[in-house]
């Protein structure tokens, strides 16, 4: 199963395992906020099913924060500890993998200000300059590693509620009210947590010689 308990009282959760099939159909069929009144009530099924159902999210984006496989893996592990606990707290107002999410985010904001490790680079981002000189071979292929590494400096220097809105928006794909409830902010604070962000990323990048086209 997905959700173990060791021999010292200690949740364990398996994510690879996590995806093996249940035995209780209506189990699949269940809505998050029902599998999350059975798991708090103590059926492991239940919980297994919500494991199962949103790892891949919460692994996604811890790996976008840390960029490292293991670092996120054991992000993850950390994130599901924290929301079995929490269950009897969760009352539904938002969606389990919203709620998730904010989990996730907030556990990234810590590993990182402990750790101080470097965020991700960022491939493509909307609103970012390009390299000012186009064009194939080795040449071009350097000029996009540097500015690859350059991204990930600004990214690196932005104050953590501006990285978060990048990182949900140009990586997640998440829409304006469900960053709004991940972030526990306004639509509006949403908006412009982004646009200042974006404004950063880009003057930062511009004093480096790369400007927008």
């Amino acid at each position: 199963m997905a959700a173990l308990i060791d021999g010292i009282g200690t949740l364990v959760v398996d994510l690879s395992d996590a995806d093996r099939p249940l035995n209780r159909e209506r189990i699949r069929e269940a809505d998050d906020a029902a599998l999350s009144t059975r798991a708090a009530a103590g059926e492991t099924a239940a919980f297994d099913e919500i494991v199962r159902r949103h790892r891949n999210d919460v692994y996604g984006l811890a790996y976008h924060f840390v960029r490292n496989r293991e670092d996120a893996w054991d992000i993850s592990q950390e994130v599901f500890v924290k929301a079995y606990r929490a269950l009897g707290r969760f009352r539904g107002d938002a969606a389990m993998r919203t709620w998730l999410m904010r989990i996730t985010a907030n556990q990234c904001r810590d590993f990182l200000r402990k750790r101080r490790l470097a965020t991700v680079p960022l491939d493509a981002c909307d609103g970012m300059p390009e390299p000012a000189s186009p064009g194939g071979g080795p040449d071009a292929d350097l000029e996009n590693r540097d500015l690859a590494a350059a991204i990930e400096n600004a990214l690196d220097a932005l104050p953590m509620k501006h990285r978060t809105a990048i990182v949900l928006r140009e990586f997640e794909g998440l829409s304006y009210q469900e960053m709004a409830e991940v972030m526990d902010c306004s639509i509006g604070t949403v908006m412009s947590r982004l646009y200042h962000a974006r404004r950063k990323m880009q003057a930062g990048l511009e004093r480096l010689g790369y400007r927008r086209r």
